[in-house]
């Protein structure tokens, strides 16, 4: 899955649904001028994975315009009335349902026409607050994998519910969106953690200074919440003091 199951419980609950017209507008504006790919869920629960990103609000036929499905073999199960489940994997997530209306043509390009969302679930700022490691050159993480070798690299900013990461590219097997890992390694605080994750998305392949490397997102699952709490504490720490340095 692009993100863990604990993570959806998480995001799409009572206590983060919105209904506010305006929030609904200004979140949509927000999503299709980012140009973020969104994690797609087709189907219910359990259902196909993909990714997409959200093009074009039409507020008089309220609907909205989604680009193919990617990977592309997916988009032969977009049928009139199929359920979706779109959420972003942003600084703040925030996810919503819809349902298909139609495929059509989009400036010349395939896309999908989806009915617009009655509610956004924003995840609250405190869980969601995300924050770059102190530690000079990064923190140093190892990727446990099954059937596959480790691979290693660096955290690029973390949060209680995950990190993301920047790994040397697997030389055996690709990594892919929905993989469970048997862990990941890494050290907060002076304590070192081996704390169970999940694949939430995977970035193409570069190579900067010659070097195979990509970013990938990962949800932790069933992390110590004595380790959540820490991470917590600190991302409010550091996003009090970006605060303060941007008010001198």
């Amino acid at each position: 899955m692009f993100s863990s199951q604990s993570f959806l419980d998480q995001l799409f609950t009572e206590k983060n649904r919105q209904t506010g017209k305006g929030q609904i507008e200004r979140a949509l504006a927000e999503l299709i001028a980012s140009g973020e790919a969104l994690a797609v869920m087709v189907g219910r629960s359990g259902g196909v994975l993909a990714q997409a990103t959200l093009l074009h609000a039409e507020t008089d036929t309220a609907t909205l315009i989604l680009d193919e499905l990617m990977p592309e073999a997916e988009n032969t199960r977009l049928r009139r009335g199929e359920d979706l489940l779109l959420w972003s994997t942003s600084m703040l997530p925030l996810g919503f349902q819809s349902t298909v209306v139609e495929r059509l043509l989009w400036q010349r390009y395939g896309a999908v026409r989806i009915q617009w969302p009655d509610a956004l679930y924003h995840l609250q700022r405190r869980a969601a607050l995300r924050a770059v490691p102190a530690e000079a050159g990064g923190l140093a993480l190892s990727l446990q994998r099954h059937g596959a070798r480790s691979c290693d690299g660096l955290c690029v900013d973390l949060g209680a519910g995950g990190m993301r990461a920047r790994i040397h590219a697997p030389s055996d097997y690709p990594m892919t969106a929905g993989e469970m890992l048997a862990s990941v390694q890494f050290s907060f605080q002076g304590k070192v953690y081996r704390v169970g994750a999940q694949v939430r998305y995977v970035e193409p392949v570069g190579h900067p200074r010659g070097t195979a490397s990509q970013d990938i997102g990962l949800s932790f699952v069933q992390a110590p919440g004595a380790l959540q709490e820490r991470i917590i504490q600190y991302a409010l720490r550091c996003d009090r003091e970006h605060l303060r340095s941007a008010n001198r």
